[in-house]
């Protein structure tokens, strides 16, 4: 629901009978919308107000959640979203990353609100905005490898010239992009006053309907092929599980296809899946495959990128989401009522939690027991888990361990099970050929 201020009301309903709004919302990249009556336990507001009911965006990703890549596509929309806007004598005055969500594997701009039809400057009034929240943050990821949650979880709008600048050094500092966006930037801000003070002295000179859109239309292509040029596909990314579906030497073939087999019979008749621990997300593709709504949750960047990659512009499915589940996204925003944290999200959203070998690194790198892992999976209260259980015995597990090894010598299946049932029920068990690797169906 959003309360729109009567001032605003003649505006907004005729941005929603544009028909480039109404094309907007016809692709999926701006939620339909209604007019509605005032909520009946908000009638006591008083008349200032009329009432807006969006469509709700399935279990969306925040900026501090996503890829790299995921925000570089967020920024392509703000700019298609805004030169659109521009040619229909309207102007997109914020260009917030927080405005785009990500939701069924794609970007959806969410702020109506955005927009305007007076005041059409010939300099787009978001041009700061949008560089930092897009530009800088990119340009700090293709640098330094600083991904989007790196940036938004401590930064509600992006990355300021001057920091940025305090974080690159010597031979990071020469590109044109540095230079237009944190060099120049920086420098400027020492005149600033003097800027400001001139501005204010001095009106700004009328500037033809025509010219005044074509400035606008030339600083979005602008904009654009800077951000082209921060493509993070063209980074190259080093990580420990990015090839991980083709290094895996512990499985064997059989292993393999029991494992698939025994996910694809039990994926079950729900509608929501949530894969923990997904790395290129080769179990989310089967459940996408299927039929299934599903979040893709890794910790590991360049392996979730290269899901995003897979399923960018495929319409399957799919959201990736920049997620330890060992530490997971908190509450954010003023007085922590903004976003709600991850954990309260996907409380009862999920039908179905994929734990797809994921376990020993939640009992190695987190030190979390056996019985923290039940109270876990109980508390996303899903209808059914898919688990995979890896014995201390498994090379990946002993490779994890290292030299303390020997602190997880006494777990295994039997210890698993007893602390399981105390919240779940198990409804199948299939041991892998390996003899390391068990997998498990269990329900609430």
């Amino acid at each position: 629901m959003r309360a729109v201020h009567v001032d605003k009301t003649a505006q907004t309903q005729e941005l929603l009978r544009t028909p480039w709004m109404l094309q907007l919302i016809a692709d999926g990249v701006v939620p339909k919308t209604f007019e509605v009556a005032a909520p009946p336990a908000l009638s006591g507001v008083g008349g200032e107000w009329f009432w807006l009911e969006h469509e709700v965006v399935e279990f969306p990703c925040y900026p501090q959640e996503i890829t790299a890549l995921q925000l570089y596509d967020s920024g392509l929309l703000t700019l298609k979203i805004a030169s659109e806007a521009a040619r229909h004598g309207w102007v997109l005055k914020d260009a917030s990353a927080s405005n785009v969500l990500h939701s069924n594997g794609r970007p959806v701009f969410v702020d109506l609100l955005s927009f305007e039809k007076e005041k059409l400057a010939p300099t787009w009034i978001a041009y700061g905005q949008f560089v930092r929240n897009f530009i800088l943050p990119q340009l700090l990821y293709r640098k330094l490898g600083i991904t989007p949650p790196d940036v938004f979880l401590s930064n509600r709008d992006g990355v300021m010239p001057e920091r940025a600048y305090d974080m690159l050094h010597g031979m990071q500092l020469l590109s044109f992009s540095v230079l237009e966006h944190v060099l120049l930037p920086k420098w400027l801000t020492r005149a600033g006053g003097r800027l400001i003070e001139a501005r204010t002295n001095h009106a700004p000179k009328p500037v033809n309907a025509e010219i005044r859109e074509e400035l606008l239309l030339r600083t979005f292509r602008r904009l654009q092929r800077t951000l082209e040029s921060l493509c993070p596909l063209r980074k190259k990314s080093v990580s420990v599980w990015k090839e991980y579906e083709e290094d895996r030497l512990h499985y064997t073939e059989r292993d393999l296809a029991a494992k698939v087999g025994f996910v694809r019979d039990h994926l079950g008749e729900g509608r929501t899946v949530l894969d923990l621990g997904c790395n290129a997300g080769e179990f989310s593709l089967i459940a996408a495959k299927l039929g299934k709504t599903v979040i893709a949750a890794d910790g590991d960047h360049p392996a979730l990128s290269r899901l995003y990659a897979r399923i960018r512009g495929t319409g399957m499915l799919v959201t990736p989401m920049m997620l330890n589940i060992g530490r997971p996204t908190p509450a954010i925003g003023w007085a922590n009522s903004e976003v709600a944290s991850f954990l309260d999200r996907a409380d009862g959203y999920f039908d179905c939690v994929l734990v797809l070998g994921l376990i020993h690194h939640l009992l190695v790198s987190e030190r979390a027991s056996l019985s923290m892992l039940a109270e876990l999976l109980d508390g996303l209260r899903p209808k059914s888990v898919i688990l995979e259980w890896v014995d201390p015995r498994d090379p990946k597990f002993r490779q994890l361990a290292g030299l303390h090894g020997h602190l997880y010598s006494h777990l295994n299946e039997v210890r698993l099970e007893e602390c399981l049932k105390t919240k779940f029920q198990m409804a199948a068990k299939l041991p892998l050929p390996c003899a390391t690797r068990v997998m498990y169906l269990w329900h609430r």
